[in-house]
């Protein structure tokens, strides 16, 4: 009987499930998938007909978008319930901020980011307005309390830490209009000590698939340190 996780290390959100498989201490089968079309083929798409990336296979039940697989082995695998709070106020608080992740600060950072090394585009001035306005809330949401969701460190911040990969692989790193924003990251850098384990190897293959994307189209690859 075997658990397998299908993902690419490349991808922020295939990275906050294996950070949070190593903060729990599960272990799994992890196939490495790529994205040559291999996500459209069987038996993949078995696995998860949305041809996304990460999927989990636990023994035939099937499930796919990372906060969901995330939530998932925390509730079956997870030695407590520390980072996905059984309480029904606090776990609210936690898919608040799991919701806003992949709705609006995922969300932002995908539509400014990714056009301009997929397709060329020159980073559109209303996509950068809504990263910023973004990070802003976050900031603010981080000013009276030390974790994305509360007093204690939960699902939240694994996924909101891993998104935040995207901007800085692109050379995005300035946090000094959000003081708040950096403070955490530290804080969690500090106490989650599998991220920096686990991640480095990923993030750089983030940072030269943006260099390469926008080189391939004539832009320049310090494209979003001067932004």
């Amino acid at each position: 009987m075997t658990i397998t996780l299908y993902a690419n290390v490349e991808s922020p959100p295939c990275l906050s499930v294996l950070v949070l498989i190593k903060q729990i201490g599960i272990q799994l089968d992890i196939k490495e998938m790529s994205y040559d079309g291999e996500l459209h083929k069987e038996p993949f798409t078995k696995i998860n007909p949305a041809h996304s990336i990460p999927a989990l296979d636990d023994n035939g039940f099937r499930i796919w978008e990372s906060r969901a697989i995330m939530g998932y082995l925390v509730q079956n695998y997870g030695k407590d319930d520390s980072l996905y709070p059984k309480d029904p106020k606090k776990r609210a608080k936690v898919d608040n901020m799991l919701q806003f992740d992949v709705g609006n600060l995922y969300a932002s950072f995908a539509e400014y980011f990714y056009p301009p090394a997929l397709f060329g585009h020159d980073g559109l001035p209303e996509a950068k307005d809504k990263v910023k306005d973004r990070l802003s809330v976050l900031n603010t949401i981080l000013s009276d309390q030390p974790y994305v969701a509360g007093d204690s460190l939960s699902l939240a911040d694994v996924s909101i830490r891993c998104s935040l990969l995207t901007p800085a692989a692109c050379g995005h790193t300035d946090y000094s209009e959000y003081p708040n924003i950096r403070k955490w990251i530290d804080k969690f850098q500090t106490e989650v000590v599998d991220f920096n384990e686990i991640v480095p190897e990923g993030f750089k293959l983030l940072q030269d698939w943006f260099r390469q994307g926008l080189e391939t189209h004539g832009l320049d690859p310090n494209l979003f340190h001067r932004k």
